[in-house]
């Protein structure tokens, strides 16, 4: 053996993307890892999450969350259906568009039963992107194994339910890992 050798490095996007992991290198073919911590925002990360959606048309809805203790403004970010492969504009948030420290922004159908942000004709697909006003993706949900708005492994197929993230948003970038079925909003 060389000598054990230690270093702290970020995940992959594809693995844990807002983790840090100490590696102590034992040998070209063994290593231990340990996970020093999870940060729900960490540096760089944009703090607004798709926290849940239920794709039924005129009743559906897409929720959004400000994981951060600031306020955020969401003018310009773009929320986006995909069905199949296809991608469209669901939505376009109006200028002004403000959302609080832990507060959420729902968009909902004309036919949702609740109190919403914004209505739109209908909140259908099986899956959703959040763009921000430069364009640039950032979060996605899908329950459709080659839907385009997938995060890694697809999130769980709910029926008539609707998919939610946990109290606090946590994003893995795995949509199996951070959405489970609830009880819908409205």
């Amino acid at each position: 053996m060389g000598g054990i050798r230690t270093g702290y490095w970020p995940l992959t996007p594809a693995t844990a993307p807002r983790e840090t992991v100490r590696m102590f290198a034992l040998s070209r073919e063994a290593a231990v890892v340990t996970v020093l911590g999870s940060l729900l925002v960490g540096p760089g990360a944009i703090p607004v999450k798709l926290h849940g959606t239920r794709p039924a048309g005129p009743a559906g809805y897409a929720d959004l969350h400000n994981t951060s203790s600031r306020e955020l403004d969401l003018s310009g970010w773009t929320v986006q259906s995909c069905a199949g492969r296809q991608i469209t504009d669901l939505a376009v948030l109006p200028d002004s568009t403000r959302l609080e420290p832990g507060a959420h922004y729902v968009i909902a159908g004309l036919d949702f039963g609740g109190t919403a942000d914004l209505y739109v004709g209908e909140v259908a697909g099986d899956g959703y992107r959040l763009l921000a006003a430069d364009g640039s993706v950032v979060d996605r949900v899908a329950v459709s194994p080659q839907s385009p708005c997938r995060e890694a492994e697809h999130a769980p197929d709910c029926g008539g339910w609707a998919l939610s993230r946990d109290a606090t948003s946590t994003d893995t970038d795995n949509n199996r890992r951070d959405f489970a079925c609830a009880l819908p909003l409205g």
